[in-house]
Parts: structure tokens; C-alpha cells; sequence
């Protein structure tokens, strides 16, 4: 399956869970999660972030579990995402070490969860980062990407009109806010 999201920037999420009500989104479960990135300098910039096509791996802990996944990195457009549960972090971690990849930074979020039709939407809070919209739709073949890259746009404008699209994916935006840290 292949992810395709948008997200936004918002102040706060008052007035979206009142829109989200309006047009019967089903309010599903709020989590937090923790997600440890790490990078392959084969898919690596200059800047320490992935390039578009690349890879990440993520090691993403949701209460009591632990995923492993490995991410395609398509900014305006929505990439391959496997996913499987990891019975051993130990293990995970050795793994990951022994083939070149390196632990980058922790993207740690509080997110509520909605469904609406085929579209997932999560209200973000993001540690470093503030709040965000992200809406997503799961799609089998890549000629479906661009026209579901249209309906969670137009489905953020009607929640949210007048919301600017953040290309970035979190880890880029907290790869950002380490580089300025460390500099």
C-alpha cells in the first residue's frame, strides 16, 4: 500500500474538532507516540535529511508496542511504507547498527485519531514542532497518488480553509531544528 498525506500547521484544534463533528468524523483513539529515526547516508543530503526517494527507518513505540518500518521518502506525493511489529528493540537496534544506519533524532507526538470515509485524519501535537493537521489515504498503485493527494487537500481546505500545505515531513522539520541546535 502506498501512504499519501498533507499536512498543516494549525494554532490550535478547537475549531477543527467542531469541523470534524459537522461532517461525522469518527473520533477513534488518542496515542502517544514515539518514533526513534534513523538515516542510511546512502540516502542522506548534506544537510543530514533523506533524499526524495530514499529511505528511513523507524522504530516507532505506541504504548506498549514497538513497530519496525522502513519509509520511501516522497514529499508531495505519498511513498512505499512496510511495517512490521519487533518482538526485540535489542535486536532492532543491532540490526540497524550493523547495516549502516544511523539513530538520527526522536519525533515524539500526542495524536487523536479520526475517520472519515477513506481518510485518516490526526490532530498532532509534535514536541519541538507545535500542532498539525495530517490527513491520509491509503492507495494500491501509484497512478491512484495524485488523485488522492487532491481529495486530503480538499478535504483540509473544507475542515481548515485557508491552510497552507506543509511539504515537510516531521523528521525533516525536526532534522531542521536539530542543525540549528547544533550550529
Amino acid at each position: 500500500m502506498i501512504e499519501v498525506e498533507v499536512r498543516s500547521k494549525v494554532e490550535d484544534f478547537s475549531q477543527l474538532k467542531k469541523e470534524l463533528s459537522h461532517i461525522g468524523a469518527r473520533f477513534v483513539k488518542s496515542e502517544r507516540q514515539v518514533d526513534r529515526m534513523f538515516a542510511h547516508p546512502a540516502f542522506m543530503d548534506k544537510e543530514d535529511k533523506p533524499i526524495d526517494g530514499g529511505f528511513v527507518a523507524r522504530m516507532r513505540e505506541i504504548d506498549d508496542k514497538t513497530s519496525f518500518e522502513f519509509k520511501e521518502i516522497i514529499r508531495k506525493g505519498g511513498g512505499i511504507e512496510l511495517q512490521s511489529e519487533l518482538s526485540d528493540l535489542d535486536a532492532g537496534l543491532r540490526l540497524l547498527e550493523k547495516t549502516g544506519w544511523k539513530e538520527g533524532f526522536i519525533v515524539s507526538k500526542i495524536r487523536e485519531i479520526y475517520k472519515y470515509k477513506d481518510f485518516e485524519i490526526a490532530l498532532d501535537t509534535v514536541e519541538k514542532l507545535g500542532k498539525y493537521i495530517e490527513i491520509e489515504m491509503m492507495v494500491d498503485s501509484k497512478d491512484k497518488k495524485d488523485a488522492a493527494r487532491a481529495e486530503c487537500a480538499a478535504l483540509l481546505n473544507e475542515l481548515s480553509p485557508g491552510s497552507v500545505i506543509e511539504h515537510r515531513k516531521y523528521g525533516d522539520m525536526m532534522q531542521d531544528t536539530k542543525n540549528k541546535e547544533d550550529k
